[in-house]
């Protein structure tokens, strides 16, 4: 797993509000809550149940990089099945998925679009109206 504390994040909650702030401490599709400090500096345990996602946003000079050559890491399209993400607010997210299981509380979709302000999204599974993941044909990397 990558260290992921004190990366920024936005928290998208169902009812519609977000909150800003950086993971004090990692979490995995198999935890129930995300752990925030937020930006006025208070420390916030998050339960998935409330949440919609959670949105990893990319370095400014990353996000600048990729927009001017246009693509996303080669590893990545090998690696995981494209999918569409349909949240039931209706918002609609392109990108990839590389592991799901059902037993999980949600799975990480890393955006294809390389205008996204977005790294990486943990999808909360409660959150989803559908979710289409295109397997990977025979012989496709």
């Amino acid at each position: 797993m990558v260290d992921e504390v004190g990366r920024e994040v936005v928290l998208h909650r169902r009812d519609g509000s977000t909150l800003r702030g950086t993971l004090l401490r990692d979490f995995s599709p198999g935890d129930h809550c995300v752990d925030v400090r937020t930006t006025d500096s208070q420390d916030l345990r998050v339960e998935f149940e409330g949440l919609k996602a959670v949105f990893f946003i990319k370095d400014p000079r990353r996000r600048d990089l990729e927009v001017q050559i246009s693509s996303m890491d080669i590893h990545m399209r090998a690696s995981a099945a494209s999918a569409r993400v349909e949240f039931f607010d209706g918002e609609v997210v392109h990108g990839r998925v590389a592991q799901y299981s059902v037993e999980e509380h949600g799975f990480f979709l890393f955006p294809t679009a390389p205008e996204s302000n977005n790294e990486k999204i943990f999808v909360v599974v409660q959150a989803l109206k559908t979710l289409y993941v295109e397997t990977l044909a025979d012989g496709e990397s």
